[in-house]
This record gives structure tokens, sequence and C-alpha cells, in this order.
């Protein structure tokens, strides 16, 4: 016997029963191909050898239907050996495990059978009217041997009740970005389905359900789904319109025999997916039925003493919704929540969609750092649409929709690249977004923000650095609890740096303001703050920011509306006193009135750090000015630019800068339309937005004058001379 560790191969035979080896150790160890071995994991299998070079030398590629008769996972070591004895079936008997057939297909699916080697219980998969077909042998003559169309072949067309009802192909390895949710489940779920003796000999009973919540799209669904399959259960799936029904009692009926099957089946996971559709708060239940299936599930739920080895599975995105009696112990004992994925967690689910995607120097890491905010089903449809803008830059619209076919060579040739990814980027809504959550996409680069270099230095030491290396400060009894208070004037950036923060740490970014959950009603305002929160912890980790923070964190002693304001203070104190660093929420605020926020919020532990940003100096000016028109065409000369920041006031915010520069393009866009000529900065469009921003400049006569500049003034008159470029 060898041992092998059990991978996924890149193909897999029509049957599902091929066992694939690289073919110099097939060679190595005497292994013929298309011959047939077996293979011994938590079951003894048979399988047919066939040989890939692609395969690792010390690996073996097992597909799906194959893990499930070896009841083996990926990454399992598993032992495989030639037969000594090989034979043919005389007699077999097999039944479908996924539906049942009806008479005029039991033909069809004899003459669709290859030749393929199985024994006893053994899982194999054929082809009828284009859809995989499982079948499973339920009787056999010898134990194991070939099976071919001429044999005795009787074909029961009910479905299999020893079968697994429904198999999952997806494991825990086909699912990036949720490392932490999956050790949660694994033990919490899969051990107790495994080793069900552990409980029995502790004398505790094992978790009896389970409630996935999060947004749409992260995973729950396939979570559980792998759960089944890693755990070797039956998986029944119970979803809303399956169940309710018009007649009286029959959706309490489907429900009860959904149980029924499942503890017959055992074990087993019954999964009921968007669980708030049949499971919502009473208080707010639309009408009887929905109360009725409710009780019914609660019964069932308590009814299950003896239920050792049948797990109920639960998910919905709307958590505040599910009625509270199933949320105590006994019922959904465990909530897990799925999160939205980090950069690492984007990076390896790109990976997952793209691996047979012909990609050409397109860099997923880059792409992870992009997509903030995205769930795993937002990037699977990346990549799909990716796929897309390939075919149509490839080929066009005209050819790929004409019916004639693409040659081997054409396809071969295909290749997505990263523009393919941009286009597809600027085109798909990612579900936040949709949603319109006030999750910012998108990075911004901290060297992107002009000046502000104490101010950067500040936030990287009290936010960007606990948040990066959480190991270290914890060892020292330190946290990333304390938020940061931005202040300064309006237009200094303050909204910036924050985006910029969160970016360089790879967390979302999710910015508010009074005017989102501020409302005149009593006890509205609070609720709301409390739902702000939940939002947060979706997102989690996430940067949660307060834009004009004075508004909703006013002082109590000095506010209009005192009661009104002390009450939505003092919930957001709870709400931040009660958050832990392992929530993944990091506060940032900003205000252009420090001195109007309660004393409250700036103690250590809430914003434990005030930072200052002010305008920014003339000496940024030029950097600024450069950094807005670097990618436009301009014959301003750098002399010209260094003779506007000559007029500007000691200090502009940026803000105003870029309100000038928006002016010069303007006045540039006019000349451009007029004259009918190329996008081009020239000096006549910054004279003229010069004149329209009259604002910004500083005094050319005396001081006492206080003279603005006029719109006839004349460059080569001023004062205060011209600065040369060194």
């Amino acid at each position: 016997m060898n041992q092998f560790t059990c991978i996924a191969p890149m193909i897999d035979g029509g049957t599902g029963n091929d066992v694939y080896m690289n073919t110099q150790a097939a060679e190595d160890n005497g292994y013929a191909s298309r011959s047939p071995v077996r293979i011994t994991g938590k079951k003894t299998t048979v399988a047919v050898l066939r040989y890939d070079p692609n395969i690792p030398y010390d690996s073996v590629g097992l597909g799906p239907t194959l893990r499930i008769n070896a009841q083996c996972n990926e990454g399992d070591s598993v032992e495989i050996d030639q037969l000594k004895v090989q034979g043919t079936f005389s007699k077999v008997r097999i039944q479908p495990t996924t539906r049942s057939l009806e008479d005029q297909e039991i033909p069809s699916v004899k003459a669709a059978i290859r030749d393929v080697y199985l024994s006893k219980d053994d899982h194999f998969t054929v082809s009828l009217n284009g859809e995989p077909l499982e079948l499973q042998v339920t009787r056999c003559r010898p134990q194991h041997g070939w099976l071919t169309p001429d044999i005795d072949i009787q074909i029961i067309g009910k479905k299999s009740r020893r079968s697994i009802i429904d198999v999952p192909s997806v494991s825990f390895d086909d699912i990036g970005g949720l490392d932490k949710t999956i050790e949660a489940i694994k033990e919490i779920a899969i051990v107790p389905l495994i080793h069900p003796e552990i409980y029995v000999k502790s004398g505790q009973e094992p978790p009896r359900g389970i409630l996935l919540y999060g947004p749409p799209g992260v995973g729950k669904t396939l979570l559980a789904r792998a759960l089944a399959r890693e755990a070797q259960c039956n998986f029944i799936c119970i979803s809303g319109p399956e169940i309710i029904s018009g007649t009286y009692g029959a959706s309490e009926k489907a429900l009860r025999e959904k149980f029924a099957e499942a503890k017959r089946e055992a074990p087993s996971v019954i999964y009921i997916d968007e669980i708030d559709a049949i499971a919502g708060d009473r208080k707010n239940s639309r009408g009887e039925l929905e109360k009725r299936i409710l009780t019914e599930l609660l019964i069932q739920l308590d009814g299950f003493e003896d239920r050792g080895q049948v797990l109920v599975v639960g998910s919905t995105n709307l958590l505040e919704t599910i009625d509270p009696a199933l949320l105590r112990a006994g019922r959904f004992d465990r909530r897990i929540h799925v999160p939205y994925p980090d950069v690492n967690g984007r990076e390896r689910i790109l990976e997952i969609h793209s691996k047979n995607m012909p990609l050409e120097e397109v860099s997923l890491s880059d792409w992870a750092m992009k997509t903030v905010g995205c769930t795993g089903a937002d990037l699977a449809n990346l990549c799909r649409h990716a796929s897309g803008e390939a075919l149509h830059r490839e080929f066009g619209l005209p050819r790929l929709t004409n019916p004639e076919n693409f040659s081997e060579m054409e396809l071969e040739g295909l290749k997505i690249l990263t523009e393919d990814f941009e286009q597809a980027f600027e085109k798909f809504t990612p579900w936040a977004t949709q949603q319109r959550r006030p999750a910012t996409m998108g990075r911004v680069e901290m060297d992107a923000v002009i000046g502000h270099a104490s101010a950067k230095s500040e936030l990287i030491d009290h936010l960007v650095h606990p948040i990066n290396n959480p190991e270290i400060y914890s060892s020292l009894g330190l946290s990333c609890s304390g938020g940061v208070l931005l202040h300064g004037p309006p237009g200094t950036g303050k909204t910036m740096l924050g985006r910029a923060a969160a970016s360089l740490a790879n967390v979302q970014f999710m910015a508010v303001s009074g005017p989102d959950f501020l409302s005149k009603w009593v006890g509205e305002s609070e609720r709301a703050v409390r739902e702000l929160f939940q939002r947060a912890e979706e997102l989690a980790p996430v940067v949660l920011f307060f834009d004009e923070f004075d508004a909703v964190g006013r002082n109590r002693d000095n506010s209009e509306g005192a009661h009104h304001s002390s009450s939505v203070v003092a919930q957001l104190l709870t709400m931040m006193d009660g958050l832990k660093p392992a929530d993944g929420i990091y506060f940032m605020a900003s205000t252009n009135k420090i001195e109007l926020v309660d004393e409250a919020f700036l103690r250590p532990g809430r914003f434990s750090k005030c930072i200052e940003v002010g305008p920014l100096t003339n000496d940024l000016f030029f950097e600024f000015f450069q950094n807005q028109i670097k990618d436009i065409p301009s014959t301003i000369s750098n002399q010209e630019w260094l003779n506007t920041v000559l007029r500007l006031k000691d200090k502009v915010t940026g803000a105003e800068l870029k309100g000038l520069i928006d002016q010069i393009k303007h006045c540039s866009a006019r000349r451009c339309i007029a004259e009918k000529t190329e996008v081009c900065l020239k000096t006549e469009d910054l004279e003229q937005g010069l004149r329209v921003s009259r604002h910004l400049f500083r005094t050319v006569a005396s001081v006492e004058e206080n003279v603005i500049l006029d719109d006839d003034w004349d460059d080569d008159n001023d004062d205060e001379g011209e600065w040369v470029i060194p």
C-alpha cells in the first residue's frame, strides 16, 4: 500500500469514479492506466486509475463523488493498492440518489451507463438528457466488479433511502475568506456529527441548531453545504416557497415530513434557507399562516429528543426579524456571524473563481485591494463579467451572435487581461452599494493626500498599526478600542484622511453623518444608532467614521433640545463602551468645532486621540496643483503655476484649491467647445479661473487698504515679485 494526499482533480471523469495519479508516480508503483485500484480513506472503495501528469507526485485527484465513496476530504491521506482479484458484476441493482425516475427514463439510464469499476454502496454519475444523474449500487454480486451496459442490471426508479439525499460537491477548501467562520463551524457542528460519543461520554447534549447570519452573498448557503459534505451527512434543504401552501395544514405537514426524512436518513443536516421568511417575529406577522408554520417549527425543534446526529442550520440576513422564541437555548443554540471577506479572503475567492480562466498579467492581489466591501458573490460576478469583456474585446458582438462555431485555435488564444477586469469593475455594482449601505468602495492611498504629515503620522501610530499588528499590542495588554477625532476647518481633508487610513489598514470604511440617524420622533434616533452599529458589525473589520460629529455628539450642557440630544449621546456612549476589540469596529470622527463635542467622548477608551488637521501651507500648493492636473494635457508652465501660488492666501484648504482647479478646468472646457479644439489647459484658462476665484487671493495693495484684486490686475505689476524655479 502507498499513501497519497487527496486533492481535487482539474478534470473529473463522466462517472465521477476515476482516480487521477501522476504518470511517473503510477509507473513507479506499477499501476497501469485504466486499471481498477482499491482506495482506503475512512471507508474502502474501488475506482479506475487514470494518468494525469499535472497531479503532484505524492497526491491523487479524487472527484466529489469518489470522495464520498471513500469518505475523505481534500488534504486527507488515502491509501491506494492494486486489486489482486478483479471481476465483472453478474447481477447488480442501482437506484438514483438525487431524484426518483419516471418509468420511461429507466431505459435511457441503462443506455447511458459507461464501463466503471464499483463496489457495494458506491455512488457514480451518468448523463441523462444532458443533466448529471447520480446513482448508487445498492446490491451487487460479487462485492466489486466492472459495471457494463450488457450485464444484468436492475434499475429501481424510486430514490434510494440509504443514499446521501443531496451530495454537496463543495468543501471548505472551496470557500475563501471565511477561515474564522469555518473554524467555528467545525468546532460547533462537525465534531458533534462525526464524534457524538464525545458528548455522550461527557454527559452533555450536542448543539441542536446553528443560525448563520450576515449580508446576502457572503456564502451562508455554501457553508451549510460544505458542512454536510465535510461531516459526510445527508443534506436536506428547506425553503419558504417549498413549505408554504394555501391548503390548510399542508405547510405544517410538509415541514413535519422534512424533519421525519432527516431523522430517517441520519446523520443529516437540515438547512432552512432565509429562515426569516417562515420564522419571522410573531409580533410583526402578517397572517395566521406564518404563525402556524413558526409554531410547527418550534414543535419540531423541541421534539427531537433523540436526534443526536440531526443538526438544524438556518440562515438569514435579517437577524433582527427572527422570532425570539427560536433563539433560546435548546433551539438555535449558536449564532455564527458570516462577515464580508477581508483583503486576504477576497484574494482567495478571486483565485477560486479564476482558476480556470486564462489570465495574463492580472494581479489578483491588486484586485483584492480594490474590491473593499465586495461579497463572495460580487467577486464571482466580477470574474464572470471580466470573461465577458474579454470575449467582446477579442471577437466583438457580431461574431459572438453568429451561430458559426469558433475554432479551437481561436479559443486557445483567448486571454483575459487587466483591462477586462477594469471594464467589468466599472459596470458591476456590489451588493453593499446596491443596498445604499454606507460602505465606501475603492482605496485612497495615503500618499494621494497632500500635506498633513503630522496628522498622517499620528493616524498611523494610533489606528493603522494597532489594526495591522494586533498580536503585538495584545501581548502588551493594549488594544485598538480607542477612537480618533480629527478636528479643523471645513475642507481640510479630514474625511479623505479617514478613508486613506482605512485603506492603509486594509479594512472597510463606513461614513455616516447626523441626518443618517437623527429623527424628531422619540426613540427613533436611539434605534437608528443601534441599527448603525449592527450594520457596522456586518461590515467588520470596518472604520466607522462620523462626519460632523458635533451635530450628534454635541455637549449636553449647551445644546438646544437638551433631552433629545442627551438621549442620543447616551446611546452612542453605550454602544461605544459595549464593543470589544474582537468586534472589529474602529471609530473615527471629524468636526469643525471641537469645543462643541461633549466631554464624555474625549476620555480614553472612546476618542483617545484628537488630531488637528489644518489648512495647507504655501509650500504645498504647487504639489497640489500638479497632482490634480497630472493626467490632463497642458501648456501651462511650472513657472506660471508657481506665480499662481504667490497670489493665494497664506493658508488655503484643499477644498478651496480643488474648487480653483475645477474653475480652471471649466474655463478650459468652454474654450475647447467654442474653438472646437482638443482638451488642453492653457494660460488663458488659468487666468480666467483665477478671476472667478478671487476670494482665494491675498491683498497686493497695502494691508491697511485691504484691497481685493479686481478683474484687471496685471502680473507684471505684482509688488511681491515672481517665484523662480531654482
